[in-house]
């Protein structure tokens, strides 16, 4: 076999070696190219970031190792802690460099939030690997998409949402919250000292109950997570919470950026060949990640399911459910049969929204109450 590619080495070289014989200009291109490209990978890693860039005067850490920047930091730490030690040394507002140059800013002034994230959020919409990542929980619904299609999505939800739809819903906490008060008093009754008290892990009994009352009031599911430790949304979501560390969501998102990778771990043959992820170190967790998914999305699929009979039933105002996909689900019916121009969801975009209120509604209420 050697000497057959000795051959065909010999025979490429001196094909190639007649061609820019032929035409130099060849030559003079391929060169051309080569040095531009190293100039580029230079300016863009080197001399921008130091010399040219407008965000060079902004406070922030060092620019870190010159191809990959502060990136190895924030994957060795766990989520959001270097961001808030630089928050701490740096003040208010900070600029980090990360791999090949690419600068990031970190906001925490109050006047600059509100004017990106509720006066101007149109001209300021979230970066694409972060509607990717976002996405790949919690679909791409009211979360993650941006400018008009955001406008039309809140207008057409804004109903399901009123303050009396809202207080019609305030009984179905109670369950919940008071089943969570029982299991912490009864777990300090157990102890042998119970005025000593006991530590407890807030955010996981609060992740249960917010989960809880979320799938009660937003669409009639009762999922008991609370006393039911083996409940299929609420061991898919604790799989999920485990992964949210620094290391894989910095590898998560790099996969992600990988053209077709985001369709590709959300279809059903990346969840039956998802042993082939667990074969490599890097790929590992997306094998986690993509079978909780699928228990996610299945149960999503049947609560959508039926709040699609329900409302091809005719039912009076009392007997109508209150839940808000009920609300939502009636409200697009009423647009589609009565054939209006107005923005009506269609089903992949009713689908996104379970997965937005069960993914983001109770993990971002969970985390603040904890």
């Amino acid at each position: 076999m050697y000497p057959v590619l000795r051959t065909a080495f010999e025979s490429t070289w001196q094909h190639a070696t007649e061609t820019v014989k032929a035409h130099p200009v060849l030559l003079y291109g391929a060169i051309a190219g080569i040095v531009w490209s190293i100039w580029s990978i230079f300016y863009r890693i080197f001399l921008y970031p130091r010399f040219f860039s407008p965000l060079r005067a902004v406070p922030g850490p060092s620019l870190g190792h010159p191809l990959y920047g502060q990136f190895l930091a924030i994957m060795q730490g766990e989520s959001g802690i270097p961001q808030r030690a630089w928050v701490k040394e740096h003040g208010p507002l900070v600029r980090v460099v990360g791999p090949f140059g690419i600068e990031r800013l970190i906001v925490m002034k109050p006047e600059a939030l509100q004017k990106i994230l509720v006066n101007d959020w149109v001209d300021y919409p979230r970066p694409k690997f972060m509607r990717d990542v976002l996405g790949s929980v919690t679909g791409h619904g009211l979360l993650t998409v941006t400018g008009n299609e955001h406008k039309q999505m809140r207008k057409a939800m804004n109903p399901a949402f009123s303050i009396p739809n809202l207080v019609a819903q305030s009984e179905m906490y109670h369950d919940a919250i008071e089943g969570l008060v029982k299991i912490l008093n009864d777990q300090i009754d157990s102890e042998k000292e119970p005025q000593d008290g006991k530590e407890l892990l807030m955010y996981e009994w609060l992740s249960k109950a917010t989960l809880d009352i979320i799938c009660e009031t937003a669409f009639g599911y009762r999922s008991d997570s609370l006393h039911n430790a083996h409940n299929e949304l609420a061991e898919a979501y604790d799989t999920l919470t485990s992964l949210q560390t620094g290391p894989n969501l910095a590898r998560f998102i790099a996969i992600l950026s990988l053209p077709g990778a985001v369709k590709l771990i959300s279809s059903a043959w990346a969840f039956n060949h998802r042993h082939w992820f667990r074969k490599f170190r890097q790929t590992e967790q997306l094998a986690l990640h993509t079978e909780s998914m699928h228990h996610i999305r299945k149960v999503s699929a049947a609560m959508l399911r039926e709040k699609m009979r329900d409302s091809a039933a005719t039912r009076s105002d009392s007997e109508a459910k209150r839940d808000i996909m009920s609300l939502l689900v009636r409200a697009r019916k009423a647009d589609l049969d009565n054939k209006t121009d107005g923005y009506a969801m269609s089903d992949e975009a009713m689908m996104d929204q379970v997965l937005t209120f069960l993914g983001a509604g109770h993990e971002t209420t969970a985390s603040g109450l904890a």
